[in-house]
């Protein structure tokens, strides 16, 4: 039999192979002594060989290895399987261990997708779908969706981002957008709530719309909460502000002593293609462009639509100066209003040169009032009516109010010189603006003009 004192005693010249003693038939408790440590095994035989299998080291106080009480008590339960009928122990554990660690992954894979279930469907991933389903459709709306979601829920509410969009009601939202109208970002607050209304939206209507993201389809969400939310109205007046001729003028020669660039290019050219919406224009590409028919293609995806509607605008000289002078050095996809060369130049920074230029005409008594972007697009239409352009010409040339029945389905029409027709009145326009001789037209070729068999 082992004891403590026979396992105290080191071999200097040898190992030394003590056993604890055994019934035949039951396997042993053996320990090896050598001169710095004791190693413990179990030991039997099958097919006539005799095996060992491996205790752990042995360590008289438990804390750097089995104690025989503990060693002894592995030792009978590997005897037990033995005497049951189990020969091959090593083939049984060995199998003992690869079920083990099918049970622990089996138990990691329960876990993981009980952390899945846990997340998906949260809100977070709502916002997240919405506004790539809005990226892939090309829509000018999702750069101010996503930063708008990641301004005033994302970063702002961690803990509400976090839930099942399924399990959240109206409560839950009247008191982030009723926030932002404390705060006084009443607009703010209104697109937030319209933003998140659309995303409900799109998550309700996905178990019918094939055209929807698959994944908001699992997220078991039946009702729109934020359908229940009034609107803040007040808060998303349209402007109304127009710059007058004398105003107009004033700004188009301050254009003309900005630092050459993209900037300055990319205004002027939206007001001599007759007030284009400057988001679209920045997203113009080399491949867009056609001086030799005299036109330039934007693309419109305001609105519901699926795909951009393409916009077809003709080019007066000083735009095809502009274009030819931007198409310098690039070709194919690349922008052509950039400030790296590779991604188009945003919009904030258009808008950012116009209150610019609007504060200093503001100081120096050349405007009553300051003036935005957006305002310029509703000069140019105004203007365009004083100069007896038609309301349905200036839908054309501007891409506005041409989403119904007559218009997608019948009117093949494509009015290009018609359009054509009305920027060379209004290229003459902006040159007496210029030249602050508002009564006195100013003829201004097009260059359209050797290019009118095209249309």
């Amino acid at each position: 039999m082992l004891t403590v004192k026979t396992l105290r005693v080191r071999q200097a010249q040898r190992d030394k192979w003590v056993s604890d003693g055994a019934v035949r038939g039951s396997g042993a408790l053996w320990a090896r002594i050598g001169p710095h440590a004791v190693a413990l095994y179990f030991r039997y035989t099958h097919a006539g060989k005799k095996k060992a299998i491996a205790l752990g080291g042995y360590d008289e106080t438990g804390a750097k290895g089995l104690t025989l009480p503990q060693v002894r008590e592995k030792a009978a339960v590997l005897s037990r399987i033995y005497q049951g009928g189990v020969s091959d122990l090593h083939a049984y554990l060995e199998r003992e261990r690869q079920a083990a660690e099918r049970a622990i992954a089996a138990d990691q894979e329960i876990n993981r997708r009980l952390r899945e279930d846990a997340q998906r469907g949260t809100l977070r991933q709502l916002l997240e779908a919405y506004t790539a389903h809005l990226e892939r459709l090309g829509k000018q709306s999702a750069r101010d969706v996503r930063s708008i979601f990641t301004r005033h829920l994302l970063k702002a509410k961690p803990e509400l981002v976090a839930r099942k969009a399924a399990e959240l009601g109206i409560d839950d939202f009247v008191g982030p957008i009723g926030a932002l109208v404390e705060a006084g970002k009443g607009r703010t607050a209104d697109k937030l709530r319209s933003y998140l209304r659309a995303a409900y939206q799109l998550a309700v209507e996905s178990r019918t719309d094939p055209a929807a993201p698959l994944a908001l389809r699992s997220y078991g969400i039946g009702a729109n909460p934020i359908a229940g939310i009034g609107t803040l109205s007040r808060f998303n007046r349209a402007r109304d502000r127009v710059l007058s001729g004398p105003e107009l003028g004033a700004f188009l020669r301050r254009l003309d002593i900005l630092r050459p660039g993209a900037q300055r290019d990319a205004l002027w050219l939206a007001l001599l293609l007759g007030g284009q919406r400057p988001m679209q224009l920045l997203r113009m590409r080399a491949v867009d462009v056609d001086l030799s028919a005299g036109v330039v293609t934007l693309y419109d995806g305001k609105g519901a639509r699926t795909q951009p509607r393409r916009h077809v605008v003709p080019l007066v000289r000083d735009a095809a100066a502009i274009l030819e002078r931007r198409l310098a050095g690039i070709s194919g996809e690349q922008p052509l209003f950039s400030t790296n060369d590779r991604t188009p130049m945003r919009h904030e920074t258009l808008s950012a040169q116009v209150a610019e230029i609007s504060a200093e005409m503001l100081k120096e008594k050349e405007v009553r009032e300051v003036f935005q972007l957006r305002d310029l697009r509703r000069t140019v239409e105004t203007m365009l009516a004083s100069l007896k352009v038609s309301s349905d010409i200036r839908a054309q040339l501007q891409s506005h109010g041409l989403g119904g029945v007559q218009a997608r389905h019948y009117d093949r029409h494509g009015y290009a010189l018609e359009k054509r027709q009305a920027l060379h009145k209004w290229a003459r326009h902006l040159v007496s603006l210029k030249a602050d001789k508002e009564a006195r037209v100013v003829a201004l070729t097009s260059a359209g003009d050797k290019f009118a068999r095209h249309t």
